[in-house]
């Protein structure tokens, strides 16, 4: 309730036209939303643009925005809305990027922290990102969506347009399939608690 709160006041002021509350939501949020954005295309420079286009429109519209008391769902739904507009605009379709979570150093970490691993052996964090790269784009999405950012089913759902029943589902299948993954890779027993705790959540 106080997070919420504080995203009221901070929405409201940058609703009235105060440029430091506006530069604070691009600063608390830019490096989740450039994070976000590859899960929903590998062009990095649709990224740019539709995150550049995206906080052009709502300081332009300030104004006449609906409020919110989370800014961070509704900027990565605003985020994913944008990139989709924004690539059927030049005939592309938007896909995961299957070597993110491998190439982005700081992806490595959030995931790293998420799910609260103990120390292991020195190649576990490559597993974990080569096993997440082998669920579909959907999954790797919804896994980030809830286990990076913290999003509810609910706001997953609405984010990525299903019910939330189809939005437990994937998420129930992707961590199936990545303590499967585990079990048969042998020397990730680490993993195993942490998503066992997922699956209950």
């Amino acid at each position: 309730m106080k997070e919420a709160n504080s995203d009221t006041l901070l929405w409201n002021a940058f609703q009235g036209g105060d440029r430091d509350a506006f530069a604070s939501i691009y600063k608390n949020y830019i490096d989740e939303l450039l994070s976000y954005g590859y899960r929903v295309t590998s062009d990095r420079q649709l990224i740019r643009d539709s995150i550049q286009d995206l906080f052009l429109h709502i300081w332009l519209r300030r104004e006449n925005l609906a409020t919110t008391d989370s800014i961070k769902f509704y900027l990565f739904r605003s985020l994913r809305n944008r990139i989709i507009r924004n690539s059927e605009k030049h005939h592309e379709t938007p896909r995961g990027d299957i070597e993110a979570l491998a190439d982005l150093a700081d992806e490595y970490d959030a995931f790293e922290s998420a799910i609260s691993l103990a120390d292991g052996p020195s190649d576990s964090y490559e597993k974990l990102a080569d096993a997440v790269n082998r669920l579909s784009s959907r999954q790797r999405e919804a896994i980030q969506l809830r286990y990076l950012h913290g999003f509810s089913p609910d706001q997953i759902a609405e984010m990525m347009q299903m019910n939330n029943q189809s939005v437990r589902n994937l998420l129930h299948r992707a961590i199936s399939q990545l303590r499967l993954f585990f079990e048969t890779a042998g020397g990730l027993l680490v993993f195993l608690p942490a998503l066992q705790n997922f699956q209950g959540r």
